[in-house]
């Protein structure tokens, strides 16, 4: 499962770097907060995928769908472009791969 595990994997860094730039444009802690949480378990979940454990095929897509509802919330709340339309529309295309992706198996 190689290409949904390094698509998540990919996502969850968007997310912790996107938090940290947050962090650091604002100073505003909880945007440091969130965004590593969610990014570290994204990446956790992106690891758990590629070595087939089942947390990370039930956690991988629960993070993401949280993180695109939560970012579609505020864009339609305040219509802020970055981050709210990046993220969610990156969180839609990570899921669409993650579902899309043909799971290759080696034995």
């Amino acid at each position: 499962m190689k290409g949904p595990g390094i698509v998540i994997s990919l996502f969850g860094l968007l997310v912790l770097g996107g938090g940290i730039i947050g962090y650091t444009n604002t100073a505003n802690i909880a945007s440091l907060i969130a965004g590593s949480a969610s990014g570290l378990g994204l990446l956790a979940s992106g690891l758990g995928v590629l070595r087939r454990k089942e947390l990370g095929f039930v956690f991988a897509p629960f993070i993401t769908v949280l993180l695109t509802a939560y970012f579609a919330y505020r864009l339609v709340l305040g219509g802020d472009f970055i981050p709210s339309d990046v993220i969610g529309v990156l969180g839609l295309v990570a899921l669409v791969l993650y579902c899309a992706l043909p799971a290759k198996e080696s034995l």
